[in-house]
């Protein structure tokens, strides 16, 4: 059993250019998702649901809106006087371009890890959206007697998602060589970022790093160990999707939309997915609202048109408004005869009377935080 001998990391680095105006104020981590939930909402969850509770978030950027969010770590009972949630920021340049390397933040804050109690440790991250007993990984990491454990899945749409992460070549089940994905292929073998070694082990990659200078980020000092040591390789086969961008953001909340997925993700035996409890009054549907294939929250008021679109709580669609196809954030409000298509409109903004907002399903139109169209 994992209980009281895994530890985990949760690594924020990330490119937050390629989300456009939905991360200007937020890192990804915290960035709204599936009508109710944060994005590192299904890590941590999948985290605390195998008994890991001594989790470390490396955050990289503006983080006032995750820590708003995570508070004391309480909806995902990690708020205890032994382990925990502990939040360690990084130094991000003023012109917010990608951080140079989280390593040194690693080392800087080493001591974590020396304290803990447990003996492995999991490192991953909040891009990638699944369900999972790590119970099951900590087994076959055991078993194999392997220095360290990469999760992965063989995927057959390489080709139009995906893009840009690390993909294994695999030769009798060992990892011959690791790439990008520049989706020319079908089939790939992806990797989830996703790593359980034993904790001396991490130290020490962690201080031959800064030794050498060879490596300034975390997962590549990881691949070169993947490379040259005993590596073992975990197979998942569920639901995965990568959030790094506006296209797979808006694909995600497509899927949600389609039950199978969705059972398998906020359904799953291996435990809920958690959040920010807000306690909201139900959701009204007037006689003239009407609603397909779409999630709503509660707290909202549903006098217009919904169609396959996912509303956040405190939303007003009022009458004779149409929103089909979009993405509508917390405490928005939608106001009469306007049409909206293929828009993904953040928290707190207004479109007015008879606007008409159409945009594409792979360029959304963005209405930006607190805007008044």
């Amino acid at each position: 059993m994992l209980k009281n001998n895994v530890m985990a990391i949760i690594d924020l680095n990330e490119d937050h250019i390629r989300m456009r105006e939905l991360t200007k104020n937020r890192p990804i981590a915290s960035l709204p998702i599936a009508g109710r939930y944060r994005m590192i909402d299904f890590i941590l969850s999948n985290i605390t649901n195998s008994h890991i509770f001594n989790v470390g978030i490396f955050a990289q950027r503006k983080t006032r809106s995750l820590n708003d969010h995570l508070g004391d770590g309480s909806p995902w009972d990690l708020d205890r006087i032994q382990d925990g949630l502990y939040i360690f920021s990084n130094q991000y340049e003023l012109n917010e371009k990608q951080v140079a390397g989280n390593i040194h933040s690693i080392y800087d804050n080493i001591d974590f890890f020396k304290r803990s109690r447990q003996e492995y440790i999991l490192i991953t991250n909040p891009f990638m959206i699944y369900t999972i007993d790590f119970n099951d990984v900590f087994e076959s990491h055991l078993n194999s007697g392997a220095d360290i454990t990469s999760l992965y899945k063989d995927v057959n749409n390489a080709h139009v998602s995906f893009y840009d992460n690390y993909v294994y070549s695999i030769n009798n089940l060992k990892i011959s060589s690791i790439g990008k994905n520049m989706c020319s292929k079908k089939e790939q073998n992806i990797s989830m970022d996703t790593f359980l070694m034993k904790k001396d082990y991490f130290i020490d990659m962690i201080y031959e790093s800064i030794e050498t200078g060879e490596h300034m980020y975390l997962i590549d000092a990881i691949n070169k160990h993947i490379l040259q040591d005993n590596t073992n390789l975990y197979k998942f086969n569920g639901y995965l999707k990568c959030v790094r961008d506006i296209r797979s953001y808006r694909e995600f909340n497509a899927d949600i939309l389609n039950e199978d997925i969705s059972n398998e993700i906020f359904k799953s035996p291996n435990g809920s997915i958690y959040t920010k409890i807000k306690d909201e009054a139900p959701t009204y549907f007037s006689e003239e609202s009407k609603v397909e294939n779409s999630i709503i929250a509660s707290g909202c008021i549903i006098d217009g048109t919904v169609k396959n679109s996912i509303i956040f709580r405190k939303v007003k669609v009022a009458k004779g408004a149409v929103v089909e196809n979009s993405i509508i954030m917390q405490n928005c409000t939608i106001q009469e005869d306007t049409y909206i298509n293929n828009v993904i409109s953040d928290k707190n903004t207004t479109i007015t009377n008879g606007k008409k907002l159409i945009g594409d399903f792979n360029m959304p139109i963005i209405v930006k935080k607190g805007e008044i169209i």
